[in-house]
C-alpha cells in the first residue's frame, strides 16, 4: 500500500517544481531578485528558492488523492509543520527574518507535537539527568531546543546542490533496507510509513532538478523536512521504545554541523554565531575539489555530495541497524564526531591558522 505513494509524489513534485520555475521567472522582471547574497553563495545567477514549495505541495496533493481524511494524523502532522514551512517561506521571499526571530516563529512546531502528539523526549539513556526529562516543563523545553536547532541544521547543511536531499534520502534507504533484513526487529507506525514513501518520492524528484542547478529547496523546505523527519524519528523511537542515541546517531551530521559550526565562530574564527558562512564542512570539500582542478560547477557539486553520502551512509545505517544497543549507539556516535573534526581539519588546514594578522 505505502509505495504507491513514492510514484505520485515523485510526479506531482517535477510538476510543481517545473511550474514554480517558470512563474519566478516570469517574476524575476528587475535582474537576478533570486540570489541570496551572504557568505553561503555559490552561485551567481538567479534561481528559484521554492524547491520547498514544490515538495510540501506535493506531501499535501499525495495525501489528498490517496483517501486520507481531512482529520486524519497524517493532514494534522503536515498543519504541525507549516509554521515552520511558513517561516522559510517568508525568508525565501527575501524578507530577511532575524534569526532570534526565526527561532520563535519555529517554536510552534515542537510544542504542538508536544501537547497533540505526545511526542516527549524522557530518556536519554544518561542516568540521573533522565531523572529530570520526566518533569513535563523540562521535557518540553528540551523537545524544543532539539527540534528547533535540528530545523536550522538542515538549514546549514542545505549548501550545495542535492546535498540535503541525497542525506534524506540515504536516511530513508537505510530505514527501508535494514527493515527489510531485520524483518520483525524494526516495527514502524503506519504514519512513518507514509512519510517515508511520500518523502521518498517528493524529494527525489526535486533533488533530479536541485542537483543540476535549476531550483534550490530554500529555508521553507529545510525547515519543512527537518521538522517532519524529527517528528518521524522520535515517534519512531517511542512507539518501539527504541534507544534515543539511535536518532541521535541517524542524525549526526547535521548536528555535528550545527554545534560545531558554533563553537568554530563562537571561539576560534569570532564572529556572530547566528550567521551564516562558507566554512561548513561541505564548503570545505567542495573548495577543496576546485583545488584539484575539478573546474566544472556540477562535477564539484556532484563529487562533494558522493563524498559526503559515502562518508555519512554508514552511520546512518548503524543508527537503524543497531537501534537497540545504546553502548554501541554512543561509541560509533564518538567515532563520527571525531571523523568529522578530522576530516574537517585535514582538508582545511589553513583554518587553524586564519585570522592571524589580525
Amino acid at each position: 500500500m505505502f509505495v504507491g505513494y513514492a510514484p505520485l509524489s515523485f510526479i506531482l513534485s517535477i510538476l510543481f517544481c517545473i511550474g514554480l520555475m517558470y512563474l519566478d521567472k516570469k517574476a524575476a522582471t528587475a535582474g537576478d531578485i533570486n540570489v541570496r547574497k551572504s557568505a553561503q553563495t555559490l552561485h551567481k545567477k538567479s534561481i528559484s528558492r521554492f524547491g520547498g514549495v514544490a515538495i510540501y505541495l506535493s506531501t499535501i496533493f499525495t495525501t489528498y488523492l490517496f483517501g486520507f481524511d481531512w482529520n486524519s494524523d497524517a493532514f494534522w502532522i503536515l498543519i504541525f509543520c507549516l509554521p515552520a514551512f511558513l517561516t522559510g517561506f517568508i525568508d525565501d521571499l527575501k524578507f530577511n527574518v532575524d534569526p532570534k526571530l526565526r527561532i520563535v516563529l519555529l517554536l510552534p512546531v515542537p510544542i504542538l507535537f508536544f501537547y497533540f502528539f505526545d511526542i516527549k523526549v524522557t530518556d536519554l539513556d544518561l542516568g540521573y539527568f533522565d531523572d529530570f526529562l520526566e518533569i513535563e516543563f523540562l521535557s518540553l523545553f528540551f523537545l524544543c531546543f532539539a527540534i528547533v536547532g535540528m530545523m536550522n541544521a538542515f538549514n546549514l547543511i542545505d549548501g550545495i546542490n542535492g546535498q540535503l536531499s541525497s542525506y534524506l534520502v540515504s536516511i530513508i534507504i537505510a530505514l527501508k533496507v535494514i527493515e527489510n533484513i531485520s524483518g520483525a526487529d524494526l516495527p514502524l507506525s503506519d504514519e512513518f510509513r507514509y512519510f517515508t514513501n511520500i518523502l521518498l518520492g517528493a524529494v527525489v524528484g526535486f533533488f533530479l532538478l536541485n542537483l543540476f542547478g535549476k531550483i534550490f529547496l530554500g529555508d521553507a523546505g529545510a525547515y519543512f523536512l527537518g521538522s517532519i523527519v524529527c517528528f518521524g524519528l522520535i515517534d519512531a523511537q517511542q512507539d518501539n521504545n527504541l534507544s534515543p542515541w539511535s536518532v541521535m546517531l541517524i542524525l549526526a551530521y547535521p548536528f555535528t554541523d550545527l554545534i560545531f559550526s558554533v563553537l568554530r565562530r563562537r571561539f576560534i574564527t569570532g564572529g556572530d554565531a547566528m550567521q551564516p558562512d562558507a566554512e561548513h564542512l561541505h564548503h570545505v570539500i567542495y573548495q577543496r575539489f576546485e583545488t584539484l582542478k575539478f573546474r566544472h560547477d556540477r562535477a564539484r557539486h556532484f563529487l562533494t555530495i558522493v563524498f559526503l553520502t559515502i562518508f555519512n551512509f554508514p552511520y546512518i545505517a548503524s543508527g537503524v541497524y543497531f537501534a537497540n544497543n545504546t553502548p554501541a549507539l554512543i561509541s560509533i556516535f564518538v567515532v563520527y564526531v571525531l571523523s568529522y573534526l578530522l576530516i574537517y581539519f585535514s582538508l582545511s588546514p589553513r583554518f587553524l591558522l586564519r585570522d592571524e594578522k589580525k
